[in-house]
């Protein structure tokens, strides 16, 4: 697992188990197992060149904070507004990739 995040389970009444993504200092974001997946996805793609979004952007069902990342040449910067940018190169963003997948069952 990469220093930058984290990725564990976290459970909620409503939809079952949520994965919680944590980047210190930035609020928690709370993922269903499909927005989990479609946003493993949507790194994965712009990590190996496949896509040429700018941005990936989610606003889980779940969670108060937003994902939003802006896409650049060596990376991602993960915003929040008030906290600093979490910038993740593209073997930590592949490594989100992947744990937001396996989280999502889809890996």
């Amino acid at each position: 697992m990469s220093e930058s995040f984290t990725i564990s389970s976290t459970p909620h009444a409503a939809f079952g188990a949520l994965v919680a993504l944590s980047l210190p200092p930035q609020p928690m974001r709370r993922f269903t197992r499909e927005e989990a997946s479609i946003v493993a996805r949507a790194l994965a793609a712009v990590a190996r060149g496949a896509s040429s979004e700018r941005q990936v952007y989610m606003s889980p069902i779940a969670s108060d904070q937003d994902f939003d990342a802006r896409v650049g040449d060596n990376g991602l910067a993960v915003t929040a507004e008030g906290f600093s940018e979490i910038a993740l190169d593209w073997t930590e963003t592949r490594m989100l990739a992947e744990a937001l997948a396996r989280a999502g069952g889809v890996a």
